[in-house]
């Protein structure tokens, strides 16, 4: 009976070996996998806050065009008719300009002046690091900052955060669009400078 007992254990032990011998548990995979799942996502979010900030145009002045003028008349009387076209053509012109110039213009937000400059992080600030922060701003139609995003980063991530806590306080100038106070989104800088 002891050698029946004995063989059963040795079977057993022998499907445990190749267990044993790899090392590996099924737990740990896992965490291999997590790690490099982390690693990736840091470096996704490290290059994403590399890209250049791109500028927004500038809109294109309307352009005026004038009638042809008709340059051979025949007669005085033609010509008479062709200096009242053009003097017609001149006025309308000066009518329109004077229009589009009557119109209230489109602005855009900005930060007022009596906004409190961001706290230095005293981390940052031993470190010796600088920088700024372009934040992208969703600004209100009443001046106030609704929602803040990080649009170009510092390189210390200190120095950003502080950068967006500032600036979710601060009050703006709303846009304006035909007179109106409108929402508008703006890119606000904030520079650090660590004293030296």
């Amino acid at each position: 009976m002891s050698t029946a007992s004995h063989s059963i254990d040795s079977d057993a032990r022998e499907h445990e070996a190749p267990a044993i011998a790899t090392g590996e548990s099924p737990g740990r995979t896992g965490l291999w996998l997590l790690l490099i799942l982390l690693g990736a996502a840091f470096l996704g979010w490290y290059f994403y806050g590399k890209r250049p900030v791109q500028q927004a145009r500038a809109p294109l002045a309307p352009v005026l065009a004038l009638p042809p003028v008709e340059r051979t008349p025949g007669t005085a009387a033609d010509l008479d008719k062709a200096q009242a076209a053009a003097a017609k053509a001149v006025a309308k012109g000066a009518r329109e300009k004077s229009a589009v110039a009557a119109q209230p213009r489109a602005t855009d937000a900005r930060a007022l002046a009596r906004n409190p400059q961001p706290q230095y992080p005293a981390a940052a600030l031993r470190r010796g690091e600088g920088g700024t922060v372009v934040l992208r701003v969703n600004v209100g139609a009443d001046g106030k900052a609704d929602q803040v995003a990080l649009a170009r980063r510092s390189g210390s991530r200190d120095l950003d955060r502080a950068a967006m806590v500032a600036v979710r306080d601060w009050r703006f100038k709303p846009a304006t669009r035909n007179g109106r106070e409108v929402a508008s989104v703006v890119e606000q800088p904030v520079e650090f400078r660590p004293m030296q």
